[in-house]
This record gives C-alpha cells, sequence and structure tokens, in this order.
C-alpha cells in the first residue's frame, strides 16, 4: 500500500475491531488522516456499545410485580374459558361431522339409453379441459 492512499472503511472496520493486517497498521501509524477517522470510529463504537445503568429501586420494583404474579395469577383467563371451549367443540363438530353419501341399490342397473353413451362419449372427445381437471370439476357439480 503506497503512502498516497487512504484506507478503506473495511481496513478501518478491520481495524477497529483489531483485525486489521501489517500493511493497514503501519498506513495507520504514517497517515494522521487515517488514524484520526480510525480514532472517530472507535469513539462511535465505544459509545454505543456503552451499558446503562438502571437504578436499583426500578429493577426491585420490576422484580416485586413478577413475584406477585407469580404468587397470584390473573383470573382473567377464566372468563375466556366457556367461550373458547364452546368454539374449540364446534370446531371440531365441523372437521370429523361427514354425512354418508346417499348410495343407491348395488343390484339396480342403471339404464341408460345409445344417444345418451354416445352424447357423452362425444362430450368427452370434443371436450377442451384437459382429462385430470375432471375430478377436481366434479367436486363443484351439485349431486343429483
Amino acid at each position: 500500500m503506497s503512502g498516497h492512499e487512504h484506507l478503506s472503511e473495511d481496513a478501518l472496520l478491520n481495524a477497529v475491531y483489531g483485525i486489521a493486517g501489517n500493511d493497514a497498521e503501519t498506513h495507520l501509524r504514517g497517515c494522521a488522516d487515517c488514524a484520526r477517522r480510525l480514532h472517530e470510529w472507535q469513539e462511535k463504537r465505544a459509545s454505543t456499545v456503552e451499558s446503562v445503568e438502571i437504578p436499583d429501586d426500578i429493577l426491585a420494583a420490576q422484580r416485586r410485580k413478577i413475584y406477585e404474579r407469580i404468587e397470584s395469577p390473573s383470573r382473567k383467563y377464566w372468563l375466556w374459558g366457556p367461550g373458547l371451549a364452546a368454539a374449540f367443540a364446534l370446531a371440531v363438530g365441523i372437521f370429523v361431522y361427514h354425512p354418508a353419501p346417499q348410495q343407491r341399490p348395488v343390484n339396480q342397473p342403471v339404464e341408460i339409453s345409445d344417444a345418451q353413451l354416445f352424447g357423452d362419449i362425444y362430450s368427452m372427445e370434443q371436450a377442451v379441459e384437459p382429462a385430470a381437471a375432471a375430478p377436481a370439476r366434479a367436486l363443484f357439480e351439485e349431486q343429483q
């Protein structure tokens, strides 16, 4: 690194955290501008990592509130209990209850005419809908 070039921000950041290379350390000893920039960065870092002192009376008050809550928990949750239980029971009922589908007797054959059979075959042949979409479409058609 020549004496006329200044350190990049990455090199200064490495120097702030103490991981700068030998070239950067040599440059910092010889360049007042880069040394000043490094000192500013170190001051900014020191000011942001300062710990804030919290007074003991505030911490003691927080500790007392925590102990109070542990010893006597709030009863507000019991007010919502019956309503939540009813909603849960309703949701379970909706997902569990499935009425049995109406089935026609097995021994009764379905009678269709030749014209209806050929009409169905022709409509299936001429349909622009892919065959894989038929089961999905059947879900939305009304049952007869």
